[in-house]
């Protein structure tokens, strides 16, 4: 009898606690609502400042912009009237769901619920943009509480709408949201991405953008061809110069050398991998410049191949310790069964060990191309930045230094063709980490086999 008193007790104390939990989701979740109506961000284009709640931002028809004309209405894009209603949107479906005992969709509605500030900060930049296109260059933008609590709100219910089933159901949770953040780092970043750079696409079109030899601001004439040239020329240069040395070097230090030797090797190569881009623009200026004016006469010394030796050393530590990895797991009998049928150590390891290693030793350049693909200040210092088609000894410019060279003063046309350069640079970091991933499945199930 007093293990069912106690047993009944404890139930209703639970049923209590998980009232408590559902009530105070759901305030959050109706304080979500009642601070649409609220300011929540504050956009200063030039000397005109626009405090916004979010129902303006979902049905208002733009901004008001007053130029040299008179004036234009700048439309608000869509994206972030979606996101501007979704926050209260998703958190109304929380009550409802919470209601009907559904906590777990409830959850999720106000996760998303709280994401939805996020994706207004990203979308937020197509606005900036189109404002930025009627060359007012002074753009800044303030949030106000409202913004931030809807963001906090919506993750404070989605945990108490966790927890109503309990604290093992809420950690699962939470470990499956901690697990997701990379891939929706990635969705934002992306999202941003396109929609700052696909107005200048569509402006200027595709063909002209991808295709066109000149870039001129002044004319507005905007054609990328030679930076993407150089930019793969400048890559395939690094990689040809730096994959020898990385992969000999690997090779080295996971067959050959003593452990004494070793000991010094790879802490070099460690430090190589952490000393600051700038150091290595430094060392260009002061060493492979004049050393290239020196060798070649007439030449400025400020070329493709400055940049292509820079790029070469930068990429070899990243090169040698994927390669070494991958060649440190080669199944030891490989390496005894070539030894027991006659072979060489040298010939073993040309031609048994680099052969069963090469999806790791791919993994390595592939991730050098993208370490080369993407530096900025190494190169601003030694490339020259003068945006001609690619030559050895010329002065070339290439997307990272493109971006960051003229980002600071471009507004109008201008600033979007320079996202727009961000986008194309996106995609091919993009077709480069999904090759890595790619080789690397190949080779788990070439070990695999």
């Amino acid at each position: 009898m007093e293990t069912t008193m106690s047993s009944l007790a404890a139930d209703g104390k639970a049923k209590r606690r998980a009232w408590i939990k559902g009530a105070a989701a759901m305030l959050l979740g109706l304080g979500i609502v009642g601070f649409f109506f609220l300011p929540q961000m504050l956009f200063v284009f030039r000397d005109m400042g626009y405090t916004v709640t979010g129902w303006d931002l979902t049905f208002a028809q733009g901004f008001w912009i007053e130029n040299a004309q008179g004036g234009v209405l700048v439309g608000i894009p869509w994206l972030p009237r979606a996101a501007s209603i979704a926050g209260p949107a998703l958190a109304l479906c929380g009550i409802v769901l919470l209601l009907f005992r559904r906590t777990t969709l409830a959850g999720i509605a106000y996760v998303l619920s709280g994401i939805s500030p996020l994706v207004l900060l990203v979308s937020s930049a197509s606005i900036q943009t189109a404002v930025a296109s009627q060359n007012i260059s002074e753009i800044s933008v303030g949030y106000y509480l409202p913004f931030f609590y809807t963001l906090l709100a919506g993750i404070a219910g989605a945990v108490l709408s966790l927890w109503i089933q309990g604290g093992e159901k809420l950690a699962q949770s939470i470990f499956l949201v901690a697990s997701c953040v990379s891939i929706g780092a990635v969705l934002v970043i992306t999202v941003y991405i396109i929609v700052a750079g696909a107005p200048a696409l569509a402006e200027i079109g595709v063909f002209q953008f991808l295709f066109g030899t000149t870039w001129d601001v002044a004319s507005e004439q905007f054609g990328i061809l030679a930076l993407i040239l150089s930019s793969l020329a400048g890559t395939a240069g690094a990689i040809v110069l730096g994959v020898p040395i990385g992969v000999l070097t690997a090779v080295f230090l996971s067959e050959l050398a003593s452990p004494k030797v070793s000991r010094w090797i790879r802490p070099a190569i460690e430090l190589l991998a952490g000393i600051p881009s700038v150091i290595y623009g430094f060392v260009g200026m002061l060493v492979v410049v004049p050393a290239i004016r020196a060798v070649f006469p007439g030449s400025i010394g400020d070329s493709l191949l400055a940049a292509m030796i820079i790029l070469a050393i930068m990429v070899i530590p990243t090169i040698v310790n994927v390669t070494e990895n991958a060649l440190r797991a080669v199944p030891p009998s490989y390496r005894e069964a070539s030894l027991g049928l006659g072979a060489t150590p040298i010939r073993t390891i040309f031609s048994i060990t680099i052969p069963a290693a090469r999806s790791g030793i791919l993994s390595g350049v592939i991730l050098g191309v993208g370490r080369a693909i993407g530096e900025t200040m190494a190169v601003i210092m030694v490339a020259g930045n003068v945006a001609n088609m690619p030559s050895l000894l010329g002065s070339v410019r290439f997307l990272t230094t493109g971006i960051a060279m003229e980002m600071s003063y471009a507004s109008g046309l201008h600033r979007q063709a320079l996202f727009a350069i961000g986008l194309v640079l996106f995609i091919f970091i993009m077709i480069v980490n999904l090759s890595f991933t790619l080789i690397s499945r190949r080779g788990a199930k070439f070990h695999a086999g």
